[in-house]
């Protein structure tokens, strides 16, 4: 049984999490915080969460645990068949990663933690956060899902935007969804399906505890 190392506040996680309840697999889930000790870096090389443990061995790195799981677990499809269609989605999935997700988690410490403002952040995310929107308003179908069906794209997307949008909201005064044309109703249906209303339900009761354990 495929182990899956994280916890369910981490967005990356819930992707690999959300993947896995989308393919039928049976898994079990270890709580596990990020980490610089020998012992879990023995397990995830650079210290972060997911990681998953196989009957080969180890493997971290979010998207390239997505794309075992989807060689290794071809039914029901989250990629489409055509090479090119398949490279698609994953120039949205790269898209989301680096110009969404990235500069939005610069200002994590800010909103969710009660860091102080980083100013540079504040000046230098927002015209990447931009050219992120504008990218995703060009490549995306959104007839219904990102790339049409539904596929891994979906997942990414719904798990960026669970921080990145409040991020902008609260940062920049900023609607980010609200300025890619479709995204709102494909991110709505992609959790209405049956994993991913479990995975954000997992989410929202996960958050809610570190956010009052925090304030107490």
């Amino acid at each position: 049984m495929i182990k899956l190392y994280g916890f369910a506040v981490s967005n990356y996680y819930n992707m690999v999490k959300f993947a896995l309840l989308e393919k039928g697999v049976e898994f079990a889930e270890v709580a596990a915080m990020p980490s610089q000790e020998s012992d879990y870096k023995s397990k995830s090389p650079m210290g972060k969460v997911p990681c998953i443990e196989t009957d080969k061995g180890f493997l971290s790195e979010t998207n390239v645990i997505l794309d075992c799981l989807e060689e290794s677990v071809p039914s029901p499809a989250l990629l489409p068949k055509d090479a090119f269609a398949r490279a698609k989605v994953r120039e949205v999935m790269k898209v989301l990663e680096l110009y969404i997700e990235l500069p939005a988690r610069r200002h994590y410490g800010e909103l969710f933690f009660g860091g102080p403002r980083n100013q540079a952040a504040f000046e230098e995310a927002k015209p990447v956060l931009e050219n992120g929107v504008k990218a995703l308003t060009q490549l995306c179908s959104m007839k219904p899902f990102l790339c049409g069906e539904f596929s891994l794209a979906d997942i990414v997307a719904a798990h960026t935007f669970i921080y990145a949008a409040p991020v902008c909201q609260a940062i920049y005064g900023w609607d980010v969804i609200g300025a890619i044309p479709g995204m709102k109703a494909a991110i709505d249906a992609a959790n209405a399906r049956p994993a991913g209303a479990k995975v954000l339900a997992d989410q929202q009761a996960a958050l809610a505890a570190m956010q009052a354990q925090n304030k107490g």
